[in-house]
């Protein structure tokens, strides 16, 4: 199937063996993502399915109206005080470990778990109005 990879970040090797195994031919891979202008384009291309790490729900329910969306499953194992350590660490596993700097200063260490498909249901709940 053809596919985009969204991403500011290297893919993990073996985040490249799971699109190669879920059939993922990769004809893009881009750091930011535009509906407005990249839905439009993509499905132009032939696209048929989105992969990222982490977009905000709103951007996740514009690709889901056009697309099969996949999300790369990262759990965050703990903290390294050190970019040092935490490369010590990464090398431990370099084909599914990463690091991030994380807001505390110090850097949040990555492990890519497996790959999930998003299905996406938008439900309302009227909360307030405007009063005749």
């Amino acid at each position: 199937m053809k596919s985009v990879v969204i991403s500011r970040h290297a893919l993990l090797d073996a985040q490249q063996q799971a699109l190669q195994d879920l059939g993922a031919e990769v004809i893009e891979i881009c750091e930011q993502y535009d509906p407005d202008r990249d839905n439009t384009r993509w499905k132009e291309q032939g696209v048929e399915a989105v992969f990222t790490v982490a977009l905000p729900p709103n951007l996740l329910a514009r690709l889901s109206e056009s697309f099969r969306v996949f999300t790369f499953e990262m759990e965050s194992v703990g903290m390294a005080e050190s970019e040092e350590q935490a490369e010590a660490w990464c090398a431990q596993s370099p084909a599914t470990r990463s690091y991030l700097p994380a807001r505390e200063g110090s850097l949040r260490l990555l492990e890519f778990r497996s790959v999930s498909e998003i299905q996406i249901q938008i439900q309302t709940t009227r909360v307030w109005e405007v009063k005749p």
